[in-house]
């Protein structure tokens, strides 16, 4: 079996990405499926991601025609993604290749029900000329079953991470931590809001520390607005090398987004028994629950305050949910049972 996968660039960094390093990453599965990887979009200006995407095409083009590939395997967002990747998926097409479209956007949905009818339909043409479509979680399956004239196509494949042999908490650990883009849409500014209303509560060494892209730009004033300066700490982008160094000091990791699919830093955190703090939408609830950690409804900093009190007062219900949540990322988000799921289905693409 062959398979040539298109994503995006390792500069973008975000949960896309994560989900083809974990890929790339095994060798065992590279070997399998003779996986080549060329990715589509990068960040940067507007004439350097239109080169990079054209020279993506002919490199696309040019192996299609050297290699013979069985599968390829696109991943795709919302906007500007689908027009990319219908290019890849007509390519494919034109080559004979079985085509895999695995959905990632957290705002797809919102962008084409705000989308008129004849960009609806060109995004339902798409979606409907590819072989199998993959989505992050139950919740998808709705709205994806209703662009599809053949709903067997639809599979879910939960994103995976590495989970440790053993679950790793620091169950004496003090810092909160964000991990995401640092937008409005993840919900940053509300937590900024709540650890302001319950500063004078926590102790000094209760921290909150903030990695991520800010695409906004206006994190540091953010915090500086609220007299935060001594509590919330913004450090920019987490190497994955200093992961593990900085989840050891993490108490409960909180994310409460508005707009999601599954992200992936639940699942690393879980993964190494950090419990979440965050905000019961899209397939989050089929990771998350009140047995692994904390749900609260998007917009309500009343109940994020509580949750972040709650987690510090209540030790023995925080170290409880850890061991729960460390369980769960062990038996359902694993990437060895991501995989064979995955190559279930490359080879009923080839029966």
């Amino acid at each position: 079996m062959k398979v040539l996968m298109v994503g995006v660039d390792k500069q973008t960094k975000g949960g896309m990405w994560s989900v083809v390093e974990n890929y790339l990453n095994d060798k065992s599965f590279c070997e399998k499926v003779n996986l080549k990887y060329i990715p589509t979009s990068i960040t940067g200006s507007k004439v350097s991601r239109i080169l990079f995407t054209f020279r993506a095409y002919l490199k696309i083009f040019f192996s299609l025609i050297k290699d013979n590939y069985d599968i390829v395997h696109v991943h795709m967002s919302e906007r500007g993604s689908v027009y990319r990747k219908n290019i890849v998926i007509s390519l494919a097409k034109r080559f004979h290749c079985k085509t895999v479209l695995h959905m990632h956007g957290a705002e797809f949905e919102k962008w084409y029900l705000e989308s008129d009818e004849k960009k609806q339909s060109f995004v339902r043409d798409v979606v409907n000329r590819t072989d199998s479509v993959l989505i992050l979680g139950e919740y998808w399956k709705p709205f994806i079953s209703s662009l599809l004239t053949d709903k067997r196509k639809l599979k879910v494949l939960y994103n995976a991470v590495k989970v440790e042999s053993t679950n790793q908490y620091n169950e004496k650990a003090r810092d909160f931590l964000f991990l995401g883009a640092v937008v409005e849409r993840k919900g940053i500014y509300d937590l900024l809001d709540a650890f302001a209303d319950i500063d004078s509560q926590l102790d000094e060494d209760c921290r909150l520390l903030i990695y991520g892209p800010d695409f906004d730009g206006r994190i540091s004033e953010e915090i500086a607005k609220r007299n935060l300066e001594n509590r919330v700490i913004y450090k920019g982008w987490l190497d994955k090398s200093k992961r593990n160094e900085v989840f050891s000091g993490v108490s409960v990791n909180i994310l409460p987004s508005y707009n999601e699919g599954l992200p992936m830093t639940i699942l690393e955190t879980m993964a190494y028994g950090i419990p979440s703090i965050t905000t019961e939408i899209a397939a989050i609830p089929e990771a998350v629950n009140e047995s692994n950690g904390y749900l609260i409804a998007p917009g309500d900093k009343g109940a994020l305050s509580a949750a972040v009190l709650e987690s510090v007062k209540n030790s023995d219900l925080r170290i409880a949910k850890s061991k729960s949540a460390y369980n769960t990322a062990k038996e359902k988000f694993s990437i060895e049972h991501h995989i064979n799921e995955l190559l279930k289905v490359y080879e009923d693409l080839k029966r």
